[in-house]
């Protein structure tokens, strides 16, 4: 199935249950409908309580705006609650202690080296400025922060991290219930279908209360699901999706690349792609979707340090190379070897060597995730017995790679040897692990603007009242999303929505 039949597919499908649309989205036939009455009525609708929702809805909240969070999960807190949670900040109290020097241009300009000329540089401009406001918007609303990093790519130290998603998003959860009881309701197993437009103004949506999201058959949710109750809720102001992104479709991410069909994903189980098809059908311009981010338990800036081998003993890819690269090189190892993920392989000064040792650390203590553990071993002998390997076609590939790093070129592969900081193969301890990429993240959704207005793929123009943030949008990134860079953009965009969307003129529903 190509992106083309993939999109044409979820425009039918918006189609089929659209009440109104605006007249100028290209892709619906529906008539309006002014007659809809609302079963309930808020200031401003947010769909989705990850970090991007929740720091809109308590932005709106705060604001005096009655606000309704909806999320079509039995849990609140979406992929957010079990992700790492880096945050790349300039202007934090850490990083002026430490005495760096840092500008949001900076690290903008960090953004895109790995962006390869996709997505907007205004939006990653945008993130970057936002920084060190909602660095003290978590401050403020009870978040600590624990660590003080410098991460791969960027080119000073200027990461936070409060412990991992949960250490973020229940402080913000539990500011909103004891601080905003009286404007902000969350409302779990709550699915949002269709949204209710009154011309180009969107106005409301239709959800269905008491949804089982199908966790037996979750490909088939968004199309066969048809559990819960029926209802009509309005905004007076207006509309934000933060419904995520779409890492768990196999079947999108597969029309693109084939290989991604292989991969599996930490996020959500419902992290797929209903949301941002049924917005297409109103309109909605959608960009980016054939990128994709795979990513490791361990980060990719650090794999350098090590040697990635096959199940034959072989190397076979550039251990320094991009994420994707190397990613989709691994897939289609495992195509060849039955599933069999390749061996990472490291000595105690490549492990010296990590750029993130927090989560070294949790590999060692087989906290990261599934797949993500790593061992240690005083041998290449027992490396070699633990992981089912041939003990002398193991040695030998040990031994082969010591000596293209003493001299210093690796011709197969083109591995700049240079970076290595004296990390080999040599020094013992050794630590290994089954090294399997996931797609934990889609740079690809729906576009916005700077002032995170959804953009109408017929005019160029946004739609009113409708905005999104996190990653149900495209175009931020580009083809790579720089490390610790989805906290800052989930906070950009999740401050300037709520802004934005407390500002409309409210309409009488």
């Amino acid at each position: 199935m190509d992106r083309r039949t993939f999109l044409k597919a979820g425009a039918a499908s918006a189609a089929v249950t659209a009440l109104s649309v605006s007249s100028l989205a290209p892709l619906v036939e529906a008539e309006e409908n002014d007659e809809v009455e609302f079963d309930e009525v808020f200031d401003v609708i947010v769909v989705g309580s990850g970090l991007a929702g929740t720091t809109s809805a308590i932005t709106a909240a705060e604001q005096g705006n009655k606000v309704l969070v909806v999320d079509k999960m039995n849990i609140l807190g979406g992929t957010s609650l079990i992700s790492g949670l880096n945050f790349s900040c300039v202007g934090s109290d850490e990083q002026k202690a430490a005495g760096i020097e840092d500008s949001y241009e900076l690290m903008a300009q960090d953004m895109r080296k790995v962006s390869d000329d996709y997505g907007d540089p205004d939006l990653a401009l945008t993130v970057a400025k936002m920084t060190t406001r909602f660095y003290h918007f978590l401050k403020g609303r009870g978040v600590k922060f624990q660590q003080f990093k410098q991460l791969g790519g960027h080119s000073v130290a200027r990461a936070v991290w409060a412990g991992g998603g949960a250490y973020v998003i229940h402080p913000l959860h539990s500011y909103a219930e004891q601080k905003l009881a009286g404007n902000l309701t969350m409302r779990k197993r709550c699915k949002v279908d269709d949204v209710i437009f009154k011309g180009n103004r969107a106005v409301g949506v239709k959800v269905r209360e008491n949804y089982y999201f199908d966790f037996e058959n979750p490909s088939k949710d968004d199309e066969k699901n048809d559990t819960g109750t029926v209802k009509y809720i309005g905004a007076r102001k207006g509309i934000v999706f933060a419904s995520g992104g779409y890492c768990r479709d196999k079947k999108l991410l597969g029309s693109e690349a084939g290989v991604l069909e292989e991969t599996n994903s930490d996020a959500n189980p419902g992290a797929r792609s209903g949301t941002m098809r049924m917005l297409m059908g109103h309109g909605a311009q959608a960009i980016n979707l054939s990128l994709f981010r795979l990513a490791y338990p361990i980060p990719t800036e650090d794999i350098m340090w090590g040697m990635l081998i096959n199940p034959d003993g072989k190397r076979f890819v550039n251990e320094f190379g991009n994420r994707n690269t190397i990613g989709t090189t691994i897939l289609k190892e495992k195509q060849k070897y039955n599933g069999k993920a390749p061996l990472l392989i490291y000595d105690q000064t490549g492990a010296d060597n990590f750029h993130d040792k927090q989560r070294f650390e949790l590999s060692m203590e087989a906290k990261n995730g599934y797949e993500g553990t790593m061992y240690k071993f005083n041998t290449i002998e027992e490396i070699a017995k633990f992981f089912d390997y041939d003990t002398q076609v193991l040695k030998k590939a040990v031994k082969d790679y010591n000596e293209l790093l003493d001299s210093g070129v690796d011709k197969e592969f083109g591995k700049d040897f240079s970076q290595m900081n004296g990390a080999a193969l040599k020094k013992a301890p050794f630590y290994a692990m089954r090294l399997t990429p996931k797609c934990t993240y889609t740079p690809g959704g729906v576009r916005i603007d700077t002032e995170a207005r959804i953009i109408n793929n017929m005019t160029g123009e946004p739609f009113e009242a409708l905005f999104a943030a996190g990653e149900a949008t495209g175009g931020v990134h580009g083809a790579m999303r720089l490390t610790a860079c989805s906290v800052p953009d989930c906070g950009a965009f999740g401050l300037i929505s709520g802004d934005n969307v407390s500002a409309m003129k409210p309409i009488e529903l």
